[in-house]
């Protein structure tokens, strides 16, 4: 059983990216979300942590997408059945974070 408060916030899809013209409503798309995270108490359930998973965009989101990675896990079994859109959402982060730091090097 999905609570409201997490039916709430996978009703608004992906999580915004951070690609592009910052504007009022990317702003308040981003203030939204993370306020909607806010109000789901900790742990979520298992379904709940699969639902979630689906909301994760292209990137960070300002932060929301780590608070919501976070959320994920608090789930009973998140350790063994890590939903996939969370772990690949991770991974590629961890990726992408990994190459700039290669890059960067002298």
């Amino acid at each position: 059983m999905i609570r409201p408060e997490v039916a709430g916030f996978t009703a608004l899809g992906k999580l915004p990216s951070e690609d592009g013209e910052p504007d009022e409503a990317l702003e308040e798309a981003v203030e939204r979300a993370g306020a909607l995270l806010d109000l789901i108490e900790r742990p979520v359930t298992d379904e709940e942590a699969h639902a979630l998973a689906d909301c994760f965009g292209d990137d960070e989101c300002f932060g929301v997408a780590w608070v919501l990675l976070h959320l994920i896990e608090t789930a009973p079994h998140a350790r063994e059945d890590q939903p996939e859109a969370a772990r690949r959402w991770r991974d590629g982060l961890t990726s992408q974070s990994h190459a700039q730091a290669t890059d960067e090097r002298p």
